[in-house]
């Protein structure tokens, strides 16, 4: 090699490693062992609030690395809301299965009981040492609670949201604390994110020599904003840039511990944001916020990283339902399960290109600032949207058209019957029935 060409091939070496930053190159060779699980769930993020989905206001590189070093599932779906997304999420199933499709509220009887399924006993029944940090939201009475439903440990709140610093929620006009270490309610000084990520590394140390499944589930970027002097005060901006450095040393403490290698990494966020503005929160490029089955408060960014299974920078254009999560993260830990799901398993989504998913998602939710009905079926590119207050059935063709501003049903009636048929199949799966499609 003349000293020309040596002087090109370091300076694109140079160029490589400055791009990477700090982070090592992951080896992209196939994991050997247990297949650790960590979600990564965060709180009313709206669908273009990332530096990959489209902001500029701030930067997201820590929570893009996981996209950059494994897939984009560009089609990902949840439910408007928090409670039914995370039931969704923890059972493999519709939020339906155990009436949890709305928004719960301090003092509900609601929750998940006693005999649910969920992702903490399937991984729990295989040997997995199973935590939730953070965020619950799906039942606050003891059959409810993290802890009887399979989590060994819990460190983090019951309700929808608390504030990011006293730990409090607005109670009949009382701030109640409601954060808790298992059982036990603690007054832990700190904030949110900065307190989960920690807890989080701190499970990461104790277990990186036995498999775990570890949901950890932060507050942000939920209001009411509160954000450290450091980072800009109490703004979004702020917040998020917290909530992604809290996960740039998350995923830095897998490599640290050499755990990268064989730990499943996923990031998803619950449902849209309540704001749809021109800079974040916003869940541009759709309509809708939080509370609508609109794409912009069901379609979020989901990103996934397993080094050797997952292939680098990949992007898949499928549909994937948060549901079909549980099932497809037991599939890539190699375990059977004790049940079936109406979830599938999409592993193959996540790993071969040219996968397809030809299933319908259906969506049924009571919009409840506005008491109206609303009911969804999204198929390949079709979506059939259905709003109790107009009384119109609408069909959007998502592919070119993700605002929803183009009605078709009219010039398809035959896709429109096909997508009712598929929705009143789904809701009459349940007992007692969903309905029938108006």
């Amino acid at each position: 090699m003349n000293r020309r060409d040596f002087l090109k091939t370091t300076a694109a070496a140079t160029g490589l490693f400055s791009l990477l930053g700090s982070h090592r190159i992951l080896a992209d060779t196939a994991p050997t062992g247990s297949i650790n699980i960590l979600w990564i769930v965060v709180d009313d993020m709206g669908f273009g609030d990332l530096s990959s989905t489209g902001t500029s206001t701030y930067s997201t590189p820590n929570i893009d690395r996981i996209g950059r070093e494994g897939v984009t599932m560009e089609n990902s779906y949840v439910y408007p809301v928090c409670t039914a997304t995370r039931a969704a999420m923890l059972t493999g199933y519709s939020p339906q299965k155990y009436g949890l499709q709305a928004v719960l509220l301090p003092g509900s009887s609601a929750g998940l009981p006693a005999g649910a399924i969920s992702a903490a006993k399937e991984f729990k029944a295989h040997g997995y040492h199973t935590a939730l940090i953070g965020k619950w939201h799906i039942g606050d009475d003891a059959d409810a609670h993290p802890n009887a439903q399979g989590f060994d440990d819990f460190f983090g709140f019951l309700w929808g949201e608390t504030d990011y610093y006293t730990h409090t929620k607005d109670v009949s006009g009382v701030d109640t604390l409601d954060f808790y270490q298992n059982g036990t309610l603690v007054d832990t000084k700190g904030y949110t994110t900065d307190l989960f990520t920690s807890k989080a590394i701190s499970l990461l140390e104790k277990n990186q020599s036995a498999p775990f499944f570890l949901c950890l589930s932060y507050n942000a970027p939920h209001y009411y904003l509160a954000g450290p002097t450091e980072y800009g005060g109490d703004t979004y901006k702020s917040v998020m840039r917290v909530l992604d450095d809290g996960i740039g040393k998350v995923l830095d403490a897998l490599d640290r511990l050499d755990l990268t290698k064989n730990t499943l990494v996923v990031f998803t966020t619950d449902n849209g944001s309540p704001y749809n503005n021109p800079t974040p929160p916003t869940n541009a490029p759709f309509s809708g916020i939080k509370n609508m089955l609109k794409e912009g408060g069901i379609r979020t960014p989901l990103m996934a990283r397993l080094p050797g299974i997952i292939p680098r920078g990949s992007r898949c254009k499928e549909n994937f339902a948060i549901w079909d999560l549980l099932p497809t993260s037991l599939n890539f830990a190699n375990l059977t399960t004790s049940t079936s799901f109406e979830g599938k398993n999409r592993k193959s989504l996540f790993t071969t290109q040219g996968t397809t998913n030809d299933d319908p998602l259906c969506f049924k939710y009571n919009a409840q600032a506005s008491g109206g009905d609303t009911r969804a079926v999204v198929k390949r590119n079709w979506k059939l949207f259905y709003y109790e207050t107009d009384g119109l059935t609408k069909l959007f063709d998502l592919s070119s058209d993700p605002a929803e501003s183009t009605d078709l049903a009219g010039a398809n009636p035959d896709k429109v019957a096909e997508l009712k048929a598929d929705w009143n199949a789904w809701a009459a799966s349940f007992s007692p029935s969903q309905g029938t499609w108006p």
